[in-house]
């Protein structure tokens, strides 16, 4: 049956409600994806040196979440680009599987290059808080506390330090709103750990 004008033109005219509605959703997401705040209970550090910061980072503890879960031998690998962003690279090895996993990502400073907080994003538009609450270049410790403190990672630019240093640091994380709980301890040697795992095989 063929349509009438109306029918057509009602038709066409519906169609733009959902075409709006899709238009605000993406529109939307991507606002929520620019708008990175640093929330009430997180402190950055007001003294930050991205220069200082960059370089080799070991995961010594973190709040788990899935595109970590399970992986050890966590690092993470940050370099200053000339557009004053910086590329950061996350690698683990997933020992269930026998490999090493990386992923890349672009992070923003939200505010001056003196505070601690930046955006990351590895799926762009879409950007997360990655706010540093302590660094100790001397020590070579990090704490970073992510959205609304649902993420936390202490990091070290060495594989392991001594547990009154890492009491220390969780009572930062935790001053920051951060769950104690439920950080992991990332344990690191992944070539140890395939030896391991063949031999229980």
């Amino acid at each position: 049956m063929r349509s009438t004008p109306r029918a057509a033109a009602t038709a066409k005219t519906s169609s733009f409600p959902l075409a709006m509605v899709l238009t605000a959703a993406v529109s939307a997401l991507w606002y929520a994806g620019q708008r990175v705040r640093v929330p009430q209970n997180v402190r950055p550090v007001q003294d930050f040196d991205a220069e200082q910061y960059m370089g080799h980072w070991y995961e010594l503890a973190r709040i788990d979440y899935v595109f970590e879960r399970g992986l050890t031998s966590c690092t993470a690998d940050y370099v200053l680009q000339s557009d004053c962003t910086v590329q950061v690279t996350n690698r683990g090895f997933d020992p269930a599987n026998g490999r090493w996993k990386s992923a890349t990502a672009v992070a923003k400073l939200l505010a001056g290059p003196e505070v601690g907080s930046l955006k990351v994003s590895f799926f762009r538009p879409f950007y997360a808080g990655y706010h540093v609450v302590y660094v100790d270049h001397d020590a070579g410790h990090a704490v970073v506390v992510g959205d609304g403190a649902k993420y936390a990672w202490i990091l070290s630019r060495t594989p392991s330090i001594d547990e009154a240093a890492y009491t220390r640091l969780v009572a930062i994380a935790v001053s920051n709103g951060v769950d104690a709980s439920r950080l992991v301890r990332v344990p690191h040697g992944a070539a140890l750990e395939m030896v391991e795992s063949s031999k229980a095989a």
